[in-house]
């Protein structure tokens, strides 16, 4: 009985001398290693933050020299000195508008106080001064003068005509605007231009066709004309007289007392006509000869007055105001909005090896930037500059192509939001449904080009423009493209030199329409190109250091290599799918690799083959192409000729 709890207990005194035992062990041990192993620690996590801190530093001195050098971009952050140039900008342009009203304010009242001071004398002096030269005239020559129309110059070419050396006192006092003798003079070189190119047309055929003669420019005598006047005029304008640079009151005296002493002579020569008739008709009561010399000379006033008449087009909407015209447009979707893109946002490099390529017998392919200078030069300078619109070759039409996705819509509202243009869409989609039949169709027409013209500049618009010409229409169409066919061309042709307006269509395949009406409707032709390696490259790098991604880990130059076949459109759609909210957040911590980039390339679809031996073939019966292997293979015969002949 005794025995089972002396078991017990001994048991009980086993188990807790093993756990005080255990007790004793744990502090004897962290008794015995505290001093050691703090100095341990402390040297480990001392090393591991020496290095990390030596490696940053490395790296950070890595990256400093790269940016010296130019081998890193820095981080893409607006800098403040950018966002106070676009301010000084603004305030720029809000001040030349400031500016532009007071003057436009200063030459009404200039000329109402010059009016008011000088009109009355002055139709005095030039109404005694023809009188007298009439009478002198009389006296000397036994008979009356004829007076020229106002077309003709008036008594100023009286003057100058009967050869006497009289002239207007007045125009001696009063200085004449440098423009009115340039305007002479252009109009003289211009006479004398026109013999001359009658004279050298056929030795200009005759030359050789090795030597290229620049053909002479339009602009080159306003240019001469703006360096006259500037040696005339503002060489030596002292501006500190005028810091805020306001108008100059003394140049709006002299141009506008040459306006006034000119709108009055035309009415004193209207008066001395009448005069001059009366005196003759007395003259010829006297010597029998009633009315033959009045008849001749109101021929010969009725021949100078005659003006060209020019017809004009019926005007459907007389009573319509222009706003109530522009919300019908925009009502029914024609006059449509457009993102805000620049045309530098078209990225592209250019061809620079095109010389050396020709030099070898080879064509060289135009890149994407060759396309951007393109448009600058057919669309952009002529719909911004109306000068350029007046004296350079006439665009009336542009024509873009090339494939899915490579840019088309992008560069037509780059075009608009360059000059500030108004866009009309007339996609055989976009206005189905939309003034039904003959007579709206021709209410169509008619508000495009009146609209466009009133708010011009503007951009008339067509997406699938080889539609209206496909010779047959697939049946699940029903936009009924081929509804403007016939009146494309009088639409284009009705674009004159002073409408800064142009019509530009975009298309994929344009090799399915019927190639006589297509190229009838667009006189240039753009054509887009497969994206080059340079241009892609330059893609990769704008687009991924603009969203932090760019590091060196990614191979930029490999990842062009497999976009090659692909359009920039396609590229970025895969970048925009790869880069979402949560990926961003995440580049800090994990780097974007060109893996993640061609996982969703592989889900799109590239440019095949197919479609750019379809573009090539049709490019080369295109008429600019046609005329440009015409020239080639001349100069390649007249190369030829002079190796032979040598």
């Amino acid at each position: 009985m005794f025995r089972i709890p002396t078991l017990l207990m001994i048991n009980e005194f086993i188990y807790r001398g093993q756990f005080m035992k255990e007790i004793r062990l744990l502090k004897e041990k962290g008794r015995d290693q505290k001093g050691e192993m703090s100095a341990s620690a402390a040297t480990a996590i001392q090393k591991v933050w020496r290095g990390f801190l030596a490696r940053r530093l490395t790296k950070r001195r890595k990256i400093e020299e790269q940016l010296l050098i130019g081998m890193e971009l820095p981080p893409y952050i607006e800098s403040e000195a950018q966002r106070k140039a676009e301010e000084v900008k603004d305030y720029r342009r809000k001040l030349q508008s400031e500016r532009e009203k007071e003057y436009q304010a200063a030459l009404v009242s200039i000329e109402e106080d010059l009016r008011n001071q000088h009109e009355k004398k002055l139709n005095e002096q030039i109404g005694d001064e023809l009188r007298r030269w009439i009478r002198e005239y009389y006296d000397r020559t036994g008979r009356f003068p004829e007076m020229p129309s106002e077309e003709s110059g008036g008594s100023r070419a009286m003057y100058s005509r009967t050869g006497t050396g009289m002239d207007s006192e007045i125009s001696k006092s009063s200085p004449v605007s440098s423009k009115e003798s340039k305007r002479s003079k252009e109009s003289k070189d211009k006479k004398n231009g026109k013999g001359d190119e009658n004279g050298k047309n056929g030795k200009e055929d005759a030359d050789d066709l090795d030597t290229y003669k620049c053909a002479s420019s339009a602009f080159l005598k306003d240019m001469t004309g703006a360096n006259e006047e500037y040696e005339d005029i503002w060489k030596f304008k002292e501006d500190a007289d005028n810091p805020h640079e306001r108008y100059y009151k003394d140049m709006i005296e002299r141009e506008k007392m040459v306006k006034i002493e000119q709108e009055i002579r035309n009415i004193v020569d209207e008066l001395m006509r009448s005069e001059l008739e009366l005196l003759q008709a007395a003259y010829d009561r006297d010597r029998a000869q009633k009315g033959k010399k009045s008849k001749k000379q109101q021929k010969k006033a009725r021949r100078g007055g005659k003006k060209s008449k020019k017809k004009k087009e019926k005007d459907l909407t007389p009573d319509r105001t222009t706003e109530s015209l522009f919300e019908e447009l925009v009502s029914n979707g024609i006059i449509r909005p457009y993102p805000l893109v620049k045309i530098n946002d078209y990225i592209g490099e250019k061809c620079f090896v095109g010389a050396s390529y020709r030099e070898s017998g080879v064509e060289a392919t135009p890149c994407l930037g060759d396309v951007r200078q393109l448009v600058k030069e057919y669309c952009i300078l002529p719909l911004g500059s109306e000068l350029v619109r007046n004296n350079a070759p006439l665009v009336r039409s542009v024509l873009i192509t090339g494939p899915a996705k490579c840019g088309k819509k992008m560069l037509v509202h780059s075009i608009c939001n360059e000059v500030g243009a108004m866009l009309f869409d007339l996609t055989p989609a976009n206005i189905v449904g939309k003034y039904p039949g003959k007579s709206g169709l021709i209410m169509l027409i008619h508000l495009v080009m009146k609209v466009s013209r009133l708010l011009q500049p503007s951009v008339i618009w067509m997406d699938d423009a080889e539609k209206p010409f496909v010779k047959k229409i697939p049946k699940t169409d029903k936009t009924d493209p081929k509804r403007l066919k016939k009146d494309l061309v009088k639409i284009i042709k009705g674009i004159c030199p002073e409408d800064r307006v142009i019509f530009i269509g975009t298309s994929r395949a344009p090799w399915d329409a019927e190639q006589k009406l297509l190229f009838q409707c667009y006189q240039k032709i753009i054509q887009i190109p497969r994206a080059d390696y340079g241009s892609i490259s330059m893609m990769w790098r704008t687009k991924l250091h603009r969203a932090g991604a760019l590091n060196p880990r990614l191979d930029i130059s490999c990842l062009s290599r497999i976009s090659d076949s692909y359009t920039l459109g396609t590229l970025l759609e895969a970048l925009d799918a790869v880069l979402t909210t949560k990926r961003r957040l995440q580049l800090r911590v994990r780097v974007l690799t060109a893996a993640e980039i061609a996982v969703q390339l592989s889900t799109r679809e590239p440019v095949y083959a197919e479609h750019e031996a379809a573009a090539d073939s049709w490019w080369y019966k295109t008429p600019m192409e046609k005329r440009r292997q015409k020239v080639l293979q001349r100069l390649e015969e007249a190369q030829a000729e002079a190796e032979n002949g040598g």
